[in-house]
């Protein structure tokens, strides 16, 4: 790839990157590493990104292990070479696991929340119903996003959109 064809396919791919993380709340350095592998035609090592980027190698490495939770970057291991090198996840089952662990673990988090507060409500002694009522529909809502999670899990993603498409047709 001559530079020009790189500097054209850059400037594309790692703008919509950057704003992608930061409609996740992420910084610019999410979106610049994710690009950049994007852009890469093997794995890329740690050095290699922080050239690459300009960015420190505590930076590079602290957004490469937002990338990896978030299933989107792949550490992998080169034979003879022990410095850590990254690729970009295009399977779509892999990415799905990683969405759905993550968006599981916040369900997790927010549900016991939402149960421990019912509890210290109920231990009030003036607790209004509306308190109650909203603490009750947030947790339906995130328990039917679970079972959606459950169901989702169950398929791969050709037989989700292939369901899918025949529930539609």
């Amino acid at each position: 790839m001559d530079r020009d064809e790189k500097d054209i396919m850059k400037r594309y791919m790692v703008d919509a990157c950057v704003k992608v993380a930061n409609n996740y709340g992420c910084c610019d350095a999410v979106g610049v590493l994710r690009g950049t592998l994007f852009l890469a035609d093997r794995p890329v090592s740690m050095d290699e990104l922080v050239e690459e980027t300009g960015y420190s190698k505590s930076t590079v490495s602290a957004n490469m292990s937002t990338l990896e939770r978030q299933g989107l970057a792949k550490r992998v291991v080169i034979p003879g070479d022990k410095r850590y090198h990254y690729i970009p996840v295009y399977d779509p089952d892999s990415l799905k696991k990683e969405m759905i662990i993550n968006l599981r673990q916040e369900m997790q988090v927010i549900i016991a929340a939402m149960n421990r507060t019912e509890e210290d409500l109920r231990d009030c002694e003036h607790v209004s119903e509306a308190a109650l009522y909203r603490i009750d529909r947030a947790r339906r809502f995130y328990m039917q996003t679970d079972q959606l999670l459950d169901l989702m899990s169950r398929y791969n993603t050709e037989e989700l959109i292939e369901l899918l498409q025949r529930g539609l047709g």
